[in-house]
């Protein structure tokens, strides 16, 4: 769990909650949700991370495609979207998911400059990727 304290709000970044092929990470400013982020398993090129007993079943699987990021509107330009971005890198890590893409939509200026800053590879076509190797 992720704390942030910004503007007399307390920012919590609740760990994934496992929905089916789904992983499902919640944002709240003490109990009232202000966003989420959600991703799903993709097809690795890589070879299957080997089972560990340390790992939870979801890990085995080691590729993952950022759907969506979304903070309510008057909480953008806080550090809440990064802080989440932040906390599901720290999360593939830890859970040895090795690759992590997605697409940019909406202000692709704005969002490619964000996702670059945070690690991320964008290509001209605005698909993100992130590998482990490249991750902080």
């Amino acid at each position: 769990m992720n704390t942030q304290n910004k503007q007399q709000c307390v920012i919590n970044i609740l760990p994934p909650s496992f929905v089916g092929e789904k992983l499902i990470f919640r944002v709240s400013d003490h109990a009232s949700p202000i966003g989420y982020a959600r991703l799903r398993k993709t097809a690795s090129t890589d070879k299957p991370a080997s089972k560990s007993q340390d790992l939870p079943e979801h890990a085995a699987h080691n590729a993952y495609e950022l759907k969506m990021i979304e903070i309510a509107q008057n909480y953008h330009q806080q550090g809440v979207g990064t802080s989440l971005l932040k906390e599901i890198i720290k999360y593939c890590q830890n859970s040895n998911i090795k690759k992590l893409t997605g697409e940019i939509k909406g202000d692709d200026r704005t969002l490619r400059h964000w996702y670059s800053n945070n690690g991320f590879k964008v290509s001209n076509d605005n698909r993100i990727e992130l590998m482990a190797t490249v991750s902080c």
